[in-house]
């Protein structure tokens, strides 16, 4: 009993510390109770037939990245997070406004299949979304799919990839098809 009301004083005794306004980050995605509603940034890789990175990334308004592998990445226990340098979250709102994110089909091919020529099979997905005030979009484009703006397209990717510095969490592509000779 003396245990349990120590831990109590010592809970009541951190939350006032903790500055005005303080918000914890380390909520997990699909957690509603610990999840602040922030807008949000998220990327996610699908599988392939292969060694794919399978992994999804949600990034906050508050520059907090939450990090989920599921295969073929080196981190793949679970949630993990980290803070972003500032700024981050809007910095990837400008890379989509500078690339026209919002220009793009939702998704690639269409149903009808005619914003996408010849489809190769076995290819992964990548899904990117932005729920926010300043934009609220979501492309899933099939990796095998060609179209008008797709080397623009990937140029985006690129420079969110670099926002993200996720590349530790997963891990260098020989570890799972062999090293090149």
């Amino acid at each position: 009993m003396m245990r349990l009301l120590q831990l109590f004083l010592m809970a009541a005794f951190m939350a006032a510390c903790a500055p005005k306004g303080y918000t914890p980050y380390y909520a997990t995605p699909g957690d509603p109770a610990g999840q602040p509603d922030y807008d949000e940034f998220t990327l996610k890789r699908t599988a392939c037939f292969g060694f794919c990175p399978v992994y999804d990334v949600t990034v906050y308004e508050n520059d907090v990245l939450i990090f989920h592998g599921e295969g073929f990445v080196a981190e793949t226990g679970g949630a993990v997070s980290k803070r972003l340098p500032k700024g981050s979250f809007k910095k990837l709102i400008d890379i989509a406004k500078a690339h026209e994110f919002s220009e793009y089909d939702a998704r690639y091919p269409n149903e009808a299949g005619d914003n996408c020529g010849p489809i190769p099979t076995d290819m992964p997905s990548i899904i990117i979304s932005f729920d926010a005030k300043r934009l609220n979009h979501e492309v899933n484009l099939y990796q095998g799919c060609s179209f008008d703006g797709r080397e623009n397209f990937d140029e985006m990717v690129l420079e969110m990839d670099a926002v993200l510095g996720i590349e530790d969490w997963i891990g260098p592509r020989e570890d799972f098809y062999g090293a090149e000779e």
